[in-house]
């Protein structure tokens, strides 16, 4: 594997951006790529603002990858939902979630299914079977060929569905493991008995870890032993990328640099 100043490739995700080449937006890539990251999670609101190639193209100039789409800022603005016992709400969202996913494939890239899979609300055993409805019409409409769908896995205080890695691969086998489960270190912090035992445990079924402190913000503002964590992932020859996410403390660039700074001094002892 290519040496990475993180250890591993070292992505962001970004709030919801109105411009992508607004001057401050150009800035914020131009930050990123002096700090050394692989690539950004863009949480589109537009997806007929700027075609896929384009996108790829403008980002190239900085030495970014669009590796992920977060859909969670199209769903709430548009009330999507997968696991919706409303089934005008839920075709309407697999209809989106298919459209994401085409668009996500001329990026080489893949899409969160986070928010957009369901709140806290309804009867689990309802949502479960809206999901697995949704999924298997993603699968026979060809979707999951696109481009990859990562389910992620959040707290019981935000989601109904997939709390748990272990939650995911039901849904990861469900449909013959064309999607991706996607952990993510603050969730499985409230989560999970054991953070490292289920990335252990489950380490065939993710290809891209968030990485938040156990505040919320970013890596370093917390308590979480990232080393450790990074140790976990290099024992057994983790070959994926890990993804900055969370709420902010200070500014978008202080944050970030400040992340940085830790998450290379980890990387060096881990």
């Amino acid at each position: 594997m290519m040496m990475f100043p993180y250890k591993y490739p070292l992505c962001i995700q970004l709030p919801p951006i109105d411009d992508l080449k607004a001057g401050n937006t150009k800035r914020l890539f131009e930050f990123l790529q002096k700090m050394g990251f692989y690539g950004v999670e863009l949480n589109l609101l537009d997806f007929e603002a700027i075609a896929p190639e384009e996108l790829v193209s403008y980002l190239a100039e900085f030495d970014l990858k669009v590796t992920m789409i977060a859909s969670g800022g199209y769903a709430k603005k548009c009330g999507l939902s997968l696991s919706t016992g409303n089934e005008e709400i839920r075709m309407k969202t697999v209809a989106q979630v298919t459209k994401m996913l085409h668009y996500a494939e001329k990026l080489q890239a893949g899409v969160i299914c986070g928010f957009i899979k369901g709140n806290s609300e309804g009867q689990k055993n309802i949502c479960i079977q809206q999901m697995e409805k949704s999924l298997a019409q993603l699968e026979q409409n060809g979707a999951l060929e696109d481009a990859k769908l990562y389910l992620e896995a959040t707290n019981h205080y935000e989601a109904l569905l997939v709390n748990t890695m272990e939650e995911g691969n039901r849904f990861f086998q469900l449909v013959d493991a064309k999607i991706a489960v996607l952990p993510d270190t603050y969730h499985m912090n409230i989560e999970e008995k054991d953070m490292a035992a289920a990335l252990v445990k489950y380490r065939n079924i993710y290809k891209n870890l968030h990485i938040s402190d156990n505040n919320r913000y970013y890596p370093g503002f917390g308590s979480l032993a990232f080393e450790r964590i990074l140790r976990i992932l290099d024992a057994f020859g983790y070959e994926g990328t890990i993804s900055i996410e969370g709420r902010n403390m200070g500014t978008l660039e202080e944050d970030i640099r400040h992340s940085c700074n830790y998450l290379r001094s980890v990387a060096e002892i881990a």
